[in-house]
């Protein structure tokens, strides 16, 4: 009897088994990945497109959650906790050393880093490196500026030099706008290179560890007779009577330095007078110089992942997402600049103002590599102290030449303090 029982037992436990196995309840749970894209009207359907479009060309089965976040709001979010952040997001590229130390971004496998350097330029491809690993899938090469002007009030000609420019401005009543007291755009006076061919007036180059968490070097010589030109630059525009610190407001102005963000806001301030070149050159004692700048990019990254295959797919959708093809709809979609080179050959990009000025500033500017997050607030300490007012009878608490260099050097021993030794 008590065998009998016994062989019940073992079929009904079969039995359950085989209909586990027929129901699907042993069956690998169903891959989710969550993607967060820019919040820029248009930009999650058209992912959503794209991500039907990979699935028809490889077969890859999961579901997929896309959300919108800033790219500049990015890493804030995703280092409040990793282990519940998305699996892929889009961001800055000056966020990239901040998510490399919270752990992240995973870092791509040898074949895939190949593509990507094979397939952008160089700049986009230095901006998704962290000491010897590539970290993100490049995705725009249009975080730059250049000079917006109102051709009404600054001439072609005038628009070539900052002379012209703050000549052109004084004459009609309007202001220039340009950021000094934000670092990534007053690095551009820094940056500049002799008019005829030279490097730039100084550097500013990191060296983190292979992991990318800590800052083990530097070669910076802002405090140099270099740094001096870029500071009295930039003091002669704060003390010309027209100058603001504005990156973002055209209202009252002539010209202003920005980046592609602004289109619509310049074309409707500027309406059909509105035209963009690359920066001006200065002149600081008797030579010239071709204004530089960073250029700034957008990149897609992707979490490490403990389960394989979701990792495989992650990565085979942001190669996908940030391929040629992909990038140059987002261009005709949104008029996003592409980093990849193929895309960037293309005739209409060739041919777009905004993106033409961009490309003819690019080849001045210094590629956004890591840079220590404290950088930017001792660089921009620079410019506001450069755009003081000019020591007079009328003003005796203003700044002098020695100011200037003081500042310089108080620079450089905060920069140096910040390496890990």
């Amino acid at each position: 009897m008590r065998m009998t029982k016994l062989v019940s037992l073992v079929l009904a436990l079969l039995m359950l088994t085989a209909c586990l196995v027929a129901c699907g309840g042993t069956k690998e749970e169903r891959i989710t990945i969550t993607l967060w894209v820019s919040t820029t009207e248009g930009v999650k359907e058209f992912t959503e497109t794209q991500v039907a479009a990979f699935k028809a060309a490889t077969g890859y089965d999961f579901d997929i959650k896309i959300e919108t976040v800033g790219e500049g709001d990015a890493a804030t979010e995703v280092l409040k906790d990793v282990a519940t952040a998305p699996d892929m997001y889009c961001f800055a590229q000056d966020q990239i050393s901040r998510l490399v130390q919270g752990g992240a971004l995973a870092p791509l496998g040898q074949k895939a880093a190949d593509e990507v350097k094979k397939n952008n330029d160089s700049g986009s491809v230095g901006a998704a490196t962290v000491g010897s690993n590539i970290y993100a899938y490049p995705l725009t090469a249009d975080n730059g500026y250049y000079l917006y002007y109102d051709s009404s009030v600054v001439s072609d000609e005038q628009a070539k030099t900052l002379e012209g420019v703050i000549a052109a401005c004084q004459a009609a009543n309007k202001k220039f706008g340009y950021n000094l007291t934000n670092a990534w755009i007053m690095a551009g006076f820094f940056f500049a290179q002799p008019v005829g061919g030279g490097a730039p007036l100084c550097s500013s180059t990191w060296t983190y560890s292979d992991d990318g968490k800590v800052a083990i070097g530097v070669e910076d010589n802002f405090n140099s007779e270099n740094g001096l030109v870029a500071m009295k630059a930039m003091h002669a525009l704060a003390n010309s009577g027209i100058w603001v610190d504005q990156a973002d407001d055209f209202t009252g102005t002539g010209a202003i330095v920005t980046g592609i963000w602004n289109a619509n806001t310049a074309a409707e301030k500027y309406g059909d007078n509105m035209k963009a070149t690359k920066l001006p050159t200065y002149t600081v004692d008797g030579k010239t110089y071709q204004m530089g700048s960073f250029s700034g990019y957008k990149l897609l990254g992707c979490k490490p992942q403990t389960d394989e295959k979701k990792a495989e797919i992650c990565n085979a959708l942001a190669m996908y997402l940030t391929n040629g093809e992909s990038q140059l709809e987002r261009y005709y979609g949104f008029q996003w600049g592409p980093s990849n080179l193929e895309a960037q050959a293309n005739q209409d990009v060739q041919e777009n103002v905004l993106l033409g000025a961009l490309l003819a500033q690019n080849q001045y500017a210094v590629p956004q590599g890591v840079i220590h997050g404290d950088w930017w607030t001792e660089a921009a300490a620079l410019g506001t102290l450069a755009a003081k007012g000019a020591q007079s009878e009328e003003n005796p608490d203003g700044i002098t030449e020695a100011d200037l260099v003081a500042a310089l050097e108080a620079y450089e021993a905060k920069i140096n303090s910040l390496i890990v030794k």
